[in-house]
């Protein structure tokens, strides 16, 4: 017995073991490091535990050019689970490979340059790789190799079969066991997120039915010209804005506008751009987001009213294959890219001057990170990254980047709404963010954190009307000003856009009491969509730090 397990280890190579377990077990060292909950050796040790067979496997390979391609996928693997982690504190999800597949060239450069304090982290992974490779040796004995495949093949197939069972059928704990502590930890997590994130993007494609789909929108008629806008920011927060109190004068512009509203307490639905737009432009919400594919957005009910409709992207998203589903059947479509923020004043101006009444869906590329996208004219907090060469790590200089890019917002916005403003117009304007921002704790510093915080998603919600709305429907501006401190958060977009233009839709579609405009507006049970191993997850809003008593898978 002693001699054939001296053979069996002999044969396998011990120390290929020793430094794939090693490369493995990085990321996951760093998040017990980084987590709140404090270091836990007996996750390390289950984890060494479900790690193995997949050393052992790889330390059987014969041959050094397969070694070296099949340990650098893992590597690789390995080296962007540790990304993730220093970044977001939790492993790679579902809902970061949708995003990194439906995001744009310059959102994904955006995300490398907010992600380079992160790179030294993940140094160790290379530097074992590289020790790896050098010292690489093929196995000593074949039966023992043999033996050590047949072994992980087995293990999987009893796994596998097993995962299945749980799946379909199964104990609920079970499932949950398996997925959180074996199936969502390097290096399974990468394959296993992978898998959800297609069945997500299969299983929840747009239904053509949807295309056939009507609100059974009707409005009064209306003699004069008219022009409304649904404009969604990219990362502003709330507490950033002087509108809202912050110490620094961020919003100067806005603050001059009179009839401008602005909502103390709104949440975006999602601290993600694909989870949280289209529950602003869609009936969607959190427990139902399935909507967003099945039934038409915003644009629908006022093309049933004779309204001429456009979507103006500078974030070249909305407009792009990902989202544009949500736009579809418009009469005109505007995609430039990031940061051409100044750009979509002049469209809109054009725009409302040709058509007698207009629709516009603009998005903005504005506070995405890093938080370069403002001009020398914002640069009035100093020093930051941008012009000073100062450090992306340096909390100081990337609060002051940050501040500079709600400074260009306010412009861009103010210049939006100046472009609607126009004598004898019947205009409305209403913004959101898709979410916030997260800089606060120096995990992460874009939405989509795993272990989110307010600021992730307390964000503005912004009304401004002309004068001549406002002696059109003095009700519904009463209403909009005794509103401004009530809980809403994104499931009430829809339904107030469609109010803000005297829209009524079918009664099995309409929430009449949801929207920001009705005397009655109701308080309903906020939920957010949380990152969370596989999914998001659904939980309710009670506290600044986005945690719940009560969760629900999706």
């Amino acid at each position: 017995m002693k001699r054939t397990l001296v053979h069996f280890f002999k044969g396998i190579n011990c120390l290929s073991v020793f430094l794939l377990l090693l490369i493995c077990l990085i990321p996951i060292v760093y998040k017990e490091a980084l987590s709140e909950e404090g270091f836990s050796l007996s996750r390390i040790i289950s984890s060494v535990l479900y790690t193995l067979p997949v050393c052992f496997l790889l330390a059987c390979i014969k041959k050094k050019r397969v070694f070296v391609v099949l340990s650098s996928i893992l590597m690789v693997v390995s080296f962007f689970e540790t990304i993730m982690v220093v970044l977001y504190k939790n492993f790679l999800i579902a809902g970061n490979i949708i995003s990194a597949l439906n995001t744009t060239a310059d959102e994904g450069s955006g995300f490398v340059m907010g992600s380079l304090h992160a790179l030294p982290w993940a140094l160790p992974v290379f530097l074992v790789f590289g020790l790896l490779v050098w010292r690489y040796k093929k196995p000593q004995k074949l039966v023992p190799n043999l033996l050590c495949a047949a072994s992980f093949i087995i293990l999987s197939i009893v796994f596998l079969t097993f995962q299945l069972r749980v799946k379909w059928g199964g104990n609920i704990t079970t499932r949950f066991y398996v997925e959180q502590n074996v199936l969502s930890r390097p290096p399974y997590n990468f394959w296993f997120q992978s898998y959800n994130a297609i069945e997500q993007q299969f299983q929840k494609g747009y239904i053509k039915e949807a295309e056939k789909m009507k609100f059974g929108a009707k409005r009064p008629k209306i003699n004069e010209k008219e022009s409304y806008v649904l404009a969604i920011c990219e990362s502003l927060r709330y507490d950033n804005l002087s509108l809202a109190g912050y110490g620094r004068k961020t919003t100067p512009l806005l603050e001059t506008l009179d009839n401008l509203t602005l909502f103390s307490d709104y949440y975006s639905a999602a601290n993600l751009t694909m989870y949280s737009v289209p529950q602003i432009v869609t009936r969607a919400t959190a427990d139902n987001f399935v909507l967003n594919y099945q039934e038409k957005s915003i644009m629908q009910p006022f093309k049933e009213c004779g309204f001429k409709t456009f979507a103006i992207s500078a974030d070249n998203l909305i407009c792009n294959q990902a989202y544009r589903y949500l736009v579809k059947g418009c009469d005109g479509i505007f995609n430039y890219n990031a940061g051409e923020d100044a750009r979509l004043a002049d469209i809109v101006d054009s725009l409302s001057n040709i058509y007698p009444k207009t629709f516009f869906i603009v998005q903005f590329f504005g506070n995405h990170s890093p938080y370069r996208n403002f001009k020398k004219e914002q640069n009035i907090y100093r020093p930051n990254p941008v012009f000073d060469n100062s450090s992306w790590t340096d909390h100081k200089a990337v609060v002051n980047a940050y501040d500079n890019t709600v400074l260009f917002t306010d412009y861009n916005v103010y210049h939006i709404i100046k472009a609607i403003d126009k004598p004898g117009y019947q205009s409305a304007f209403l913004m959101v963010s898709d979410h916030g921002a997260d800089y606060d704790t120096g995990v992460s510093d874009h939405g989509g954190n795993c272990n989110p915080r307010k600021a992730e998603y307390h964000v503005p919600l912004i009304v401004w009307n002309s004068k001549v709305w406002g002696d059109k429907y003095p009700q519904k501006k009463a209403n909009l000003l005794s509103n401004k401190n009530k809980p809403v958060n994104s499931d009430n977009i829809f339904y107030s856009v469609c109010d803000m233009a005297d829209i009524t839709i079918d009664k099995k579609y309409s929430m009449p009491e949801w929207s920001v405009f009705a005397k009655n507006l109701k308080p309903h049970e906020r939920k957010l969509l949380v990152p969370d191993g596989k999914n998001y997850i659904i939980v309710k809003l009670y506290n600044e730090n986005c945690k719940s008593h009560s969760t629900l898978y999706i």
